[in-house]
């Protein structure tokens, strides 16, 4: 996707928060760039449910400065200010990102510090969100120049063996212990577990880790699901095709469960066993 392509929904929020920028701190953002599911070509502005557990995208960015900002500096407080009035006059979709140095493009996650950033449309001064080798390798092979030169023409990070061992990581330490924890029948678990964005986020998403751990390649949600229909065995089809259902068409899509509490139950099985067979993956030679 070109960047005079985005959707109205991205275009009005990118612009109002770079016309922002240039107004409270001329010159400060030097680059703008599109990743996540903008950038491969999976937006979904308008999904099933509300507030957190929506199945709508967001809009990710990583805004580029000269130089380092400050937590308590006026620059860090224009981006700020840039920031409230974007979401105020848009609240959805969320717009999330990180504020970052050329340098810091270069240099890769590790060795950044913590940065200007926004998660679920709330900044904060100086924080983590974002910066990991996900963010870094999708800016460097899918990323969508707004402002500034193109990826291909930047000397960014993108270390391949060091995006596996972080898919590998979080498939142990973040998606083992969600599935443990919304497993159980507390209220908040099956509240969470019958919202129609329970197998979206699951499903599609550890479908992406085991499609990346497989192929060495990103790909998106909807992606993703595509993937597991031509992969995973047949018994999973039904869970995947809903969770592609309610990630493309949101509350109107067409529907396979009547009973929420079987697709809370086929999810579960679903993440269980494909996070046991991506992390029995061998990496790519």
């Amino acid at each position: 996707m070109r960047s005079d392509d985005l959707p109205v929904e991205v275009s009005r929020s990118v612009e109002l928060f770079l016309a922002a920028a240039d107004e409270l701190s001329p010159g400060l953002v030097t680059g703008f760039y599109l990743v996540g599911s903008v950038a491969l070509g999976d937006f979904h502005p308008r999904g099933a449910g509300r507030g957190r557990l929506s199945t709508a995208s967001d809009i990710d960015f990583v805004a580029v400065t000269d130089r380092r900002l400050e937590p308590e500096s006026r620059e860090t407080a224009a981006v700020a200010e840039a920031h409230a009035r974007t979401v105020n006059r848009f609240p959805r979709p969320h717009f999330d990102g990180a504020v970052l140095t050329w340098s810091d493009l270069a240099t890769g996650p590790d060795d950044c510090p913590d940065v200007p950033c926004a998660q679920e449309s709330r900044f904060t001064p100086a924080g983590r969100s974002g910066v990991n080798p996900v963010m870094f390798c999708e800016l460097a092979w899918h990323g969508i120049a707004v402002r500034g030169p193109q990826p291909a023409e930047v000397n960014l990070w993108a270390d391949q063996d060091a995006l596996r061992a972080f898919t590998v990581d979080n498939l142990r330490t973040y998606w083992r212990p969600w599935w443990q924890q919304k497993r159980q029948r507390s209220a908040l678990s099956l509240a969470i577990g019958l919202s129609a964005w329970f197998p979206v986020w699951a499903v599609l998403g550890v479908s992406r880790l085991h499609h990346l751990l497989a192929t060495g390649t990103m790909t998106s949600k909807c992606g993703a699901g595509r993937y597991a229909q031509k992969e995973f065995d047949p018994r999973w089809q039904r869970i995947i095709a809903e969770s592609l259902s309610l990630r493309t068409d949101g509350a109107e899509g067409r529907r396979s469960y009547r009973n929420p509490l079987a697709r809370r139950r086929d999810t579960l099985a679903f993440l269980d066993t494909t996070i046991d067979a991506a992390l029995a993956l061998p990496a790519k030679p």
